[in-house]
């Protein structure tokens, strides 16, 4: 899997990161995001990437079925970027060592971690290791 990663990881554009992959026997999904919004164009330009590579395809089944996009709005933060292109909008950040649910708002990310600010106007911060989900507050 860590091959197919790698192959996956140059194969996209520079601006994007591989957020998740995940294969079923003949389904594969691939999930990339950026700091600006992936549309259908990018995602589609990277299936047909991975489509016509001949280094991926000895390690893919004959008749895969592939699905690219992004992550949705709901989906848990994986990726340091993710962070970056959400500062200052609330979250809700669950913490892997209590798994208490704080909801603050990210005010800075740091190389091994993030800073956010809660309701009450304190500063936190969670080493990525620290943190066991986190999820953008969508207001609507």
């Amino acid at each position: 899997m860590d091959r197919i990663n790698n192959i996956i990881d140059d194969i996209m554009p520079k601006d994007l990161v591989l957020i998740d992959l995940e294969q079923d026997k003949s389904n594969i999904r691939i999930i990339v995001d950026g700091i600006k919004s992936v549309d259908l164009d990018t995602t589609a330009y990277i299936a047909k990437k991975i489509r016509n590579s001949e280094s991926l395809n000895k390690y893919l089944p004959e008749d895969f079925r592939l699905e690219v996009s992004s992550p949705g709005i709901d989906s848990p933060l994986k990726h340091p970027l993710q962070y970056k292109k959400n500062i200052g909008r609330q979250m809700k950040i669950k913490e892997s060592s209590t798994s208490n649910e704080i909801e603050a708002k990210l005010t800075q990310v740091l190389k091994d971690g993030i800073v956010a600010t809660n309701n009450k106007g304190k500063t936190i911060k969670f080493k990525f290791d620290e943190i066991e989900s986190a999820t953008i507050i969508t207001v609507f």
